[in-house]
């Protein structure tokens, strides 16, 4: 029997020694295959300290028993080892790792690590510095030394060739309230035959509580897997359901197959079929078979990328195109700079800073220079001047809605809001956006991902200083004005004197910031779920720094015309640098850089 679906569907748019759909693999972005690692049993007469880096290392195997690395364990402590639900260490190199006796009976292990995997498959960076310790305690099984786990437990740690090799980041997704748009949402997951399975099971779960109320999900609460594997043969895909998923209504249903189209390409699935209990579902007009989310009317935001831009200097405006990068400044004269186009500004006062222009290129909006005042200025229109009491105002940004986001202090503390510019007559009414984690958290920096539904921001802690960047779902009306900001996800968290921060496309941005208070500022490149590039080593990479972008000495504020390649940096000096390889090329000089929507 197949079940039909009652919908329309529409069309749219081994190790060393030491050990979608929507868009192509990065270069340096591994696919799903493992090179088998055999862990090294116990040696018979070997030391303690042999034992517990034994230990340490033979956590490399992929097995799903772990049998080899249990033979350095007591029998009282197999139990006690906690790989698969205790929070997952990440070091670089083996010599990172050190262990040291510390007694007749015990040993200590100790290792700087750059990242952690939680138990959910969420990867953060660790600052540097942090070390990480365990005792483990000794004792004799037939002769040989044995370890004796602490009693509340341990995990999992792992050199970062050895996690490159055992797991892959691979993007949930989610939809859009108001729309057929699939937004990601990146979790590490063994690699391995059993990875579509994996992927299929953390699909089903609910909306993460830091994009609750920005996305949905098409799966009903209580939709589970009907059986514990999730076939995959020449590409084809099997997904057997719960009864629950009867109860989804048609749209929803719709999302369902999207969601799992989208999510399980990185098992290498290219078609998949749905059942429930056993019973094929059918979509109308396909069949039993689903392609892409496309088939169904869904689809992914497309990036921003814009080959032209409005550059100030002293006031006025020219237009050049941001990716075009000079041998010389003659050279960019030539070629960089183009004529004003018939709706431009070709001034606006100096008065006016911290400038942003909407996605239609049909305003700017500026800060008073005292940082109290916003004003919005049309294309051909005198300028709307909106002063409420606040002070301390951040460079504002428009998302695609065209309302236009701003923070500062205003009454009871710091506040984010936000402006409908799509009429300014009468002029808009500012409304505050609720994020009642900010505190008393002054806001630095915000930018909107192109699809809307997310905002990357950064805060400062009035006491101590200390910036946070923090990922946030935007929970919109009905009619599309932001109300609130979800409970943000951390990001980035070893940099520190963050000014600015962009998106790049739909999961990575760069941000400007310092990893230690040595450490001259540069852009940092990022992956929300899978940290900074430049802290971990991958890929076979002798220096994870050498893959760092240069150092940019006053660089205050950070923007693209399209995807990293079109990252830009304006310094206090007046450069504004483009991205070239690592490095930065000048390409004009200005106090603001203007690229529509950011």
């Amino acid at each position: 029997m197949v079940l039909v679906l009652a919908a329309t569907t529409t069309a749219c748019g081994g190790l060393p020694e030491s050990s979608s759909i929507s868009d192509g693999r990065r270069l340096d972005e591994p696919i799903n295959e493992q090179i088998r690692v055999a862990a090294q049993a116990p040696v018979p007469g070997a030391s303690p300290e042999q034992i517990a880096r034994g230990f340490i290392r033979a956590g490399e195997d992929q097995g799903e028993t772990h049998a080899t690395a249990k033979g350095y364990l007591s029998h009282s402590s197999v139990d006690l080892w906690r790989w698969a639900s205790e929070e997952t260490v990440i070091y670089n190199r083996a010599s990172d790792l050190t262990v040291k006796r510390t007694g007749d009976t015990s040993v200590e292990v100790s290792v700087s690590p750059v990242g952690v995997l939680s138990t959910d498959g969420r990867y953060r960076d660790v600052a540097a510095g942090t070390v990480v310790r365990a005792t483990f305690g000794l004792t004799r099984v037939s002769g040989e030394w044995r370890l004796e786990l602490p009693r509340e437990g341990f995990g999992l740690w792992l050199e970062a060739s050895a996690f490159d090799n055992l797991y892959v980041a691979a993007p949930l997704h989610f939809v859009t309230p108001s729309g057929r748009e699939l937004i990601p949402d990146t979790r590490w997951f063994p690699k391995g035959p059993r990875l579509a399975t994996s992927l299929a099971r953390a699909q089903l779960e609910p909306v993460p509580p830091h994009l609750a109320g920005a996305v949905t999900t098409g799966f009903p609460a209580t939709t589970r897997l009907a059986v514990n594997s999730v076939p995959v043969e020449a590409g084809h895909a099997q997904v057997d359901l719960s009864a629950a998923a009867l109860s989804a209504g048609a749209e929803d249903r719709r999302a369902m197959w999207a969601q799992l189209s989208a999510t399980l390409t990185r098992a290498f699935v290219t078609s998949i079929s749905v059942s429930v209990e056993g019973t094929e579902l059918e979509l109308p007009g396909l069949g039993t078979t689903l392609n892409s989310p496309q088939e169904v009317g869904y689809g992914f935001t497309p990036p921003l990328l814009s080959d032209s831009a409005l550059l100030r200097s002293a006031g006025t405006f020219k237009r050049i195109n941001p990716f075009f990068i000079p041998d010389d400044a003659k050279a960019q004269g030539r070629r960089g700079t183009e004529s004003l186009r018939p709706n431009d500004r070709t001034e606006l006062p100096t008065v006016w800073i911290r400038l942003a222009m909407s996605r239609d290129e049909d305003q700017i909006a500026a800060v008073g220079g005292d940082l109290k005042e916003l004003s919005i200025w049309p294309a051909q229109d005198e300028p709307v001047r909106l002063k409420t009491g606040w002070s301390g105002l951040i460079r504002p940004a428009y998302d695609r809605n065209q309302y236009l986001w701003v923070a500062g202090q205003g009454q009871g503390g710091p506040r984010i809001w936000t402006v409908n510019t799509a009429s300014l007559v009468p002029p808009p009414e500012p409304n505050p956006v609720d994020a009642p984690w900010l505190g008393d958290d002054d806001v630095v920096a915000l930018t909107v991902s192109a699809d809307g539904t997310r905002v990357l921001l950064i805060t400062r802690d009035q006491a101590s200083g200390a910036e946070r960047l923090l990922l946030t779902g935007v929970v919109r009306a009905p009619n599309g004005q932001p109300e609130a900001l979800a409970e943000p996800l951390p990001q980035a968290q070893p940099l520190m004197a963050m000014k600015d921060v962009v998106w790049l496309d739909s999961e990575a941005f760069a941000v400007l910031g310092q990893l230690t208070d040595r450490d001259k500022r540069r852009p940092w490149v990022g992956q929300v779920g899978a940290g900074l590039d430049g802290l971990r080593v991958r890929y076979g990479q002798a220096d994870p720094s050498r893959e760092r972008l240069q150092p940019i000495p006053g660089a205050r504020t950070i923007t693209t015309a399209g995807s990293l390649r079109g990252l830009i940096c304006l310094t206090d000096q007046g450069q504004v640098l483009a991205k070239a390889g690592l490095n930065w090329r000048a390409i004009g000089s200005g106090s603001d850089l203007l690229v529509p929507g950011r």
